[in-house]
């Protein structure tokens, strides 16, 4: 019995991994083989297979992708990356309240990438890891979102405020109800700088955080018992820092624009 499509692109690693490859441009067997790290008696055998299902298409020792081939690897692409992200760590997003991404965005949620899940270190629970503190400041803006006051955001939104960094934030009321009550200098600060902006808003559910910039994206989930548990996924990858600030101005459209005058 013919295998399935499916199954011929994805039941095999060195098929799936061949098809991704050729996905770059048409390859020659020593290529695919440097690439790959296989031989030629463990490629050729799948390249058959490949070229049976009309997936691949061989011209003299040069190999690519059929017309169908590239529409079908095309929207592969997405749903492996999903399968990556979901996989690497289970237990996490099995608990994770995700319903403040809307649908169109969850979908890709998989454009996280190659991401780290930073797990809370007791004696430092209440501070920034690392990879935060090296790169905000470096930043040449900064998009925010915060269901949950953190100690630290006072001062440095005023510190990126005072350098001249553009910051928008969207903050819950209770969020910034704490900043203007017990925060006064560093909003007064942040309000008068032109490069700043706030917005308000009580109509996001399950994100506890999300800080995007140019140069990472921070995010952070309530559980599904709408408890943060201090961990925080990181990303440098750049179609994260897409995704993500695809998100962010999502929620600022349904924000409203806090008067800093």
């Amino acid at each position: 019995m013919q295998a399935s499509l499916i199954d011929t692109m994805l039941n095999s690693e060195k098929r799936k991994n061949l098809l991704l490859l050729l996905m770059e441009g048409e390859k020659d067997r020593d290529q695919i083989k440097t690439a790959l790290n296989v031989t030629s008696t463990a490629i050729i055998p799948q390249i058959k297979k490949l070229k049976e299902a009309g997936l691949v298409i061989q011209e003299d020792d040069n190999y690519r992708l059929s017309d169908m081939g590239q529409v079908l690897v095309e929207n592969m692409l997405p749903y492996l990356n999903i399968v990556e992200v979901f996989e690497e760590n289970g237990e996490y997003w099995l608990t994770r309240n995700l319903k403040g991404i809307p649908w169109p965005l969850l979908k890709r949620l998989g454009e996280l990438g190659n991401y780290l899940l930073i797990e809370p270190d007791l004696n430092y629970l209440f501070e920034f890891p690392r990879e935060f503190r090296e790169n905000i400041f470096k930043s040449d803006f900064v998009m925010a979102f915060t269901a949950y006051f953190h100690p630290e955001y006072p001062a440095i939104y005023s510190k990126l405020a005072e350098q001249g960094v553009d910051v928008s934030l969207i903050l819950t009321p209770s969020v910034l109800e704490r900043l203007q009550k017990d925060y006064a200098e560093q909003m007064k600060k942040i309000s008068v700088y032109e490069n700043t902006e706030i917005f308000v808003t009580d109509e996001i559910s399950g994100l506890a955080t999300i800080v995007t910039t140019d140069r990472f994206l921070f995010l952070c989930f309530f559980n599904k018992s709408s408890h943060y548990d201090h961990r925080i996924i990181m990303s440098f990858d750049p179609r994260a820092l897409q995704w993500s600030q695809e998100l962010f101005r999502n929620y600022q459209e349904k924000a409203d624009k806090l008067s800093l005058g």
